[in-house]
């Protein structure tokens, strides 16, 4: 499954989709909206990951697209937490969830 996964902090994004691909995920890391909707529209996402930074016009233009391409949308907020473990406890999980 491709992943997107867009924030405002390329090195949280940055990380995020190293541990997603550690994980097994073709994952792809972008900081701006246009950049995911491009993604998306591209028809290769399975799920889009939309971090606790993006904006709430930001969000609601990503799962408008997320459902006309029927991706999965988790929507994350880390409240503190190491992006590595909380991706790995928290997405991860999902994740897979959603691919079953």
């Amino acid at each position: 499954m491709t992943v997107v996964v867009i924030g405002r902090m390329g090195s949280i994004v940055s990380s995020a989709v190293t541990v997603l691909r550690e994980e097994g995920f073709d994952a792809r890391g972008v900081t701006g909206t246009g950049a995911a909707l491009e993604l998306i529209d591209g028809g290769g996402a399975g799920a889009l990951v939309i971090g606790g930074g993006v904006g709430p016009l930001a969000r609601r233009k990503l799962r408008k697209a997320a459902a006309r391409r029927s991706v999965t949308v988790i929507q994350g907020a880390m409240r503190g937490q190491d992006v590595r473990t909380y991706v790995r406890q928290r997405i991860v999980p999902q994740l897979r969830a959603a691919g079953d």
